[in-house]
C-alpha cells in the first residue's frame, strides 16, 4: 500500500486552489491537474507499507492542539510539478515533526526529506517562458482553515485515475 500522512481541506481552501487550477487552464498550461478531492498537504509520505494499523497506532501517539493555516501568496515548482505554498507556520511544522518522530520511533519507514509544506495542483505540467511570467503573477486568496485532524491516506490507481482514500484520522486534543 502507497500511504501518506496528509491535511485535508476545508472547501473554501478547495474552491481556492480549484480558482487557481482555472486561472492556468485559461492560459493554456497543461499536465494532469490534481482532483479537487485529491487536494491535501502531505505532511510525512511513507511510501510502499502494508501496515496500516501500525501506523495508525503510531499516529494516535501524537498530540496536537487546532491550529490555524492558510494559503501562501505563491505558486512554484518542483520539475515538472506546480505547486501553491501555505504560509510557514511554526505549529503546521511541528505537527509534522511530531508524526515524523512518532513513525520513526515505531521504526515506520518514510521519506526524510525536509518537510516543504506544499499542495501540488498540476504534475507534469508543460511550462513554456511565456508561462513563467504568469505562473509567478498570480495572486492567491488568502484562505484561512482550522487544522482539526491529519488523516492517514491510501494512493492508488483505479481506471488510470489516482486514488486518494482516506484510512482513518487523528483529532486534536
Amino acid at each position: 500500500m502507497r500511504l501518506f500522512v496528509a491535511v485535508k481541506f476545508s472547501p473554501e481552501i478547495e474552491k481556492s486552489l480549484t480558482d487557481i487550477q482555472d486561472k492556468m487552464k485559461e492560459n493554456n498550461i497543461t499536465g494532469n491537474y490534481t482532483n479537487c478531492l485529491n487536494l491535501h498537504l502531505t505532511l510525512a509520505f511513507i511510501g510502499e507499507y502494508n501496515n496500516p494499523n501500525k501506523v495508525m497506532k503510531a499516529l494516535g501517539k501524537v498530540e496536537f492542539e487546532p491550529f490555524e493555516i492558510s494559503l501562501g501568496e505563491t505558486v512554484g515548482n518542483f520539475g515538472d510539478i506546480l505547486w501553491v505554498g501555505s504560509k510557514r507556520n511554526f505549529k503546521l511544522m511541528s505537527l509534522s515533526e511530531s508524526i515524523r518522530k512518532s513513525l520513526e520511533n515505531e521504526n515506520i519507514p518514510f521519506d526524510r526529506k525536509p518537510f516543504k509544506p506544499h499542495i501540488t495542483v498540476i504534475r507534469k505540467a508543460r511550462i513554456f517562458p511565456e508561462h513563467e511570467k504568469y505562473i509567478k503573477s498570480l495572486k492567491i486568496e488568502n484562505v484561512k482553515m482550522t487544522v482539526e485532524k491529519f488523516s492517514l491516506m491510501h494512493s492508488h490507481r483505479e481506471n488510470g485515475k489516482l486514488i486518494y482514500t482516506e484510512i482513518g484520522n487523528i483529532k486534536s486534543k
